[in-house]
């Protein structure tokens, strides 16, 4: 059991970490432009940035490109089952599946009337995780790293890692809040 959670883990690296490294990086102008949508509020909001965005999907292309090399070197095989152009498009759809996750999260929050920053149980937790999937299962190896279990897993663990990896950005001033 405990090496499919680690297991589960590193299959979703590239999922979890564009996010952390989208408020790491982010500020400027935001995506929305600062517009309303048709109900009057904010589309997004200043949270979600162009510099974040870019950052966040940087970020998770660099997370996959360090696990693919460990990969190499210890003798592991997931991500280096397949060439790395291969590897590089899974990465790159795991990363912008989970930014746009957390942007349609945002997107369902501002109708909601919740704020930036405001909570959103499960929303908050799952939102960049089950887009990421989606995204991710138009990758032709899909299935094959991602069995049923190891979803189902995912789908348990993540709320837990975020509540964690949250608090600790709080901690570090990276977020105004510990959700």
């Amino acid at each position: 059991m405990l090496w499919t959670l680690i297991k589960t883990i590193w299959l979703f690296l590239p999922a979890y970490t564009p996010n952390n490294f989208a408020v790491i990086f982010g500020g400027g102008k935001p995506i929305d432009l600062g517009k309303n949508f048709v109900d009057g509020k904010r589309i997004l909001g200043d949270g979600k940035t162009f510099r974040g965005f870019f950052g966040g999907l940087f970020g998770g292309l660099i997370t996959g490109l360090a696990q693919y090399k460990i990969e190499q070197i210890a003798g592991l095989e997931f991500f280096t089952t397949m060439p790395l152009s291969s590897a590089l498009t899974l990465f790159l759809l795991l990363s912008l599946g989970s930014l746009t996750g957390d942007l349609l999260g945002s997107f369902i929050k501002r109708r909601l009337g919740i704020e930036r920053g405001g909570k959103a149980p499960l929303l908050d937790q799952l939102d960049f995780l089950v887009v990421a999937i989606v995204f991710a299962s138009l990758h032709e190896r899909f299935s094959s790293l991602y069995t049923a279990e190891v979803i189902v897993i995912a789908l348990i663990l993540t709320p837990l890692l975020h509540k964690l990896i949250n608090v600790i950005a709080y901690l570090l001033r990276l977020k105004d809040v510990p959700w």
